[in-house]
């Protein structure tokens, strides 16, 4: 049976990926996005991530009760591990997302390592459109 399934891994990777093993830089490039809900403390957000190609990333995050999104710029890397570093700075405005660690599954960048004051103990997921 894992024989099976490691080779459909290896026929059907395409854009999706396998599970058994550490992603690549081509699995993760794209946009992510998610509703963060809100706590007693922190607002619900709307947060969109891009990874693209040559390590830059971009989060716009949305805070529900503001119209205007507060866009952050900076990079990402792909640790041995599978492990998703992006870093990123303050545009301007709103607080700043800093550096944040993900767990790369499938289409899923789930926040491994975050500051739990800006996003919540709970942490959050974001899914590849």
């Amino acid at each position: 049976m894992r024989a099976a399934l490691v080779l459909g891994c290896l026929t059907a990777i395409g854009a999706v990926g396998c599970a058994d093993r550490a992603p690549t830089a081509t699995d993760v490039v794209g946009v992510y996005r998610a509703e963060v809900p809100g706590t007693d403390r922190i607002p619900a957000r709307t947060v969109a991530l891009r990874l693209d190609a040559g390590n830059a990333a971009e989060m716009s995050v949305t805070i529900a009760a503001a119209p205007t999104a507060s866009v952050e710029a900076g990079t990402w890397s792909l640790n041995p591990q599978g492990d998703i570093r992006v870093v990123l700075a303050r545009d301007g405005f709103g607080p700043v997302s800093g550096d944040i660690t993900f767990r790369w599954a499938r289409r899923t960048l789930t926040a491994d390592a975050f500051d739990t004051l800006q996003w919540g103990a709970r942490g959050f997921a974001l899914s590849r459109e």
